[in-house]
């Protein structure tokens, strides 16, 4: 996000999908019950609330609410957090469930599994009556109005970037409006972290939000939103309006070949927090789509294809055949005039996939770089020298002398050796790790190989080194 000197007002500037239809998205914005319920958070030590990149608007939290640090509500927040892993989107699922302060009544009633199955209806009732509170003790609205010029700075950036999102695309994509109201809130105190709540509001609207965090700053302090970053998670979200309902509807039709692909890739799925195979495979064909977009949008191939190559190490490695698939679809809009008429044929390919999903396993992996030698010892060695100050990782590709991302294996930080830099060499096919050894000490290293990329754009294979120093003084 980027500061810009204006004053503080909110100006809908609504996007019209088509001389077809009403539907609008309105300018993105900074929404109070976002902002309190970051600050909230953070004041009760969650990590994900906890970013110091907004380096001047954090001190001016801490300046204004540290005082308020054992205030019944922030205590209360911990509580939960501790008890019942309020966190992440559960927070923003609650902002986005009440009305604008300082009356914070639930848009809709509390229930076992709103504002999000985290929240039972009485830590819910519970945590809104000690928010109220304080709002008044903290003074919230004072803080929140002094920062208004800030706020005004961060929705006039982020709308440079908001214009270049083509909305008329989704309707000719899809072939008809969303089912879901889409709004996007700019979430000034949130980190990088990005959150998708929705309510389902008494009329039967389905209002869905895309909350975008603020994790890149320039040399000023003031926030970035460039369009590489920042335009794909706009992209992203904005499908899931269209997409989310066809899933449903579908859900039988898909229960078992996602179930099947769900447990093959688990462990990468609920490292991203989908923890069921309805919401993989709504994951998988909005990632889809999204590539569809850019492929539309650019003239460069490959930035369409370095997304493709980001979803496969995210673990959709069928990504490829769907994104082919669906530019079937788009080849053929006289006979699947919606995407949802196009449906079945995916139904089938998804039956035709589970079975095989090995082999996309195998052949994702069999382009991904990997380890092929440790210098100067082999993995599992015993008998290391404590006086061994590096330690050389060779690869069979060329890396992209970027991203490198080492640390500490099962056992702990306590058994991952204190490093003083890493360098790529070997024309960036070596990394190596500058190291401090103690005697007689059991070390591991887990290379997490999904975090970096080879210069081809393929991940890294996951990969740890297991050694022991001797127990021998160092001569």
């Amino acid at each position: 996000m980027k500061y810009l000197n204006l004053s503080f007002l909110i100006i809908f500037f609504p996007l019209v999908l088509s001389a077809q239809t009403n539907n609008t998205i309105a300018t993105p914005r900074i929404d109070k019950r976002v902002e309190l319920l970051s600050i909230v958070f953070r004041l009760a030590g969650n990590e994900e609330y906890n970013t110091p990149d907004n380096v001047k608007y954090v001190a001016d939290i801490h300046k204004h609410f540290d005082k308020f640090i054992d205030h019944p509500l922030i205590k209360y927040a911990r509580e939960l957090r501790d008890s019942s892993g309020v966190s992440y989107d559960a927070v923003m699922s609650m902002a986005v469930h009440l009305n604008e302060p300082p009356a914070f009544e639930p848009l809709v009633p509390f229930s076992i599994s709103l504002p999000d199955k985290r929240w039972t209806l009485e830590s819910a009732v519970k945590f809104t009556v000690l928010l109220k509170q304080f709002y008044k003790d903290a003074d919230f609205d004072g803080f929140f109005h002094a920062h208004l010029a800030d706020y005004a700075i961060a929705e006039s950036s982020f709308n440079v970037l908001f214009k270049k999102l083509d909305v008329s695309w989704y309707y000719k994509f899809y072939g008809k409006a969303p089912a879901e109201n889409f709004n996007i809130i700019i979430g000034f105190g949130n980190g990088g972290g990005n959150y998708g709540p929705h309510v389902y509001l008494n009329d039967h609207t389905k209002k869905v939000y895309a909350i975008i965090g603020s994790g890149t700053f320039d040399e000023q302090g003031l926030p970035t939103y460039d369009a590489a970053s920042y335009l794909p998670t706009l992209i992203h979200e904005f499908n899931h309006s269209f997409i989310n309902y066809l899933t449903d509807n579908y859900e039988s039709q898909l229960r078992d070949a996602g179930a099947l692909i769900y447990e093959k890739e688990r462990t990468k799925m609920r490292k991203q927090a989908y923890g069921e195979w309805k919401t993989m495979i709504n994951e998988a064909l909005v990632r889809a789509s999204a590539i569809r977009y850019l492929k539309t949008h650019n003239t460069d191939t490959l930035v369409a294809e370095q997304e493709l190559k980001q979803q496969l190490a995210r673990g959709f490695v069928w990504m490829r055949p769907l994104v082919n698939l669906l530019g079937q679809y788009q080849s053929n809009r006289k006979t699947y005039p919606t995407l949802e008429s196009f449906m079945p044929a995916i139904v089938v390919f998804y039956n035709k996939l589970a079975p095989n999903i090995s082999f996309y396993d195998d052949d994702y992996q069999q382009h991904c770089a990997r380890v092929i030698a440790v210098r100067p010892f082999k993995n599992g060695d015993t008998t290391i020298r404590a006086n061994t100050t590096e330690i050389i990782f060779d690869f069979d590709k060329k890396l992209d002398g970027i991203k490198y991302f080492f640390g500490p294996g099962a056992k702990g930080i306590d058994h991952y050796p204190k490093s003083a830099k890493f360098t790529f060499a070997n024309d960036n096919k070596s990394i190596i790790m500058n190291v401090s050894l103690k005697p007689n000490t059991e070390y591991q290293i887990n290379i997490a190989g999904g975090m970096m990329r080879a210069s081809d754009g393929y991940a890294v294979q996951n990969y740890i080194l297991s050694f022991k120093t001797e127990n021998n003084p160092i001569p």
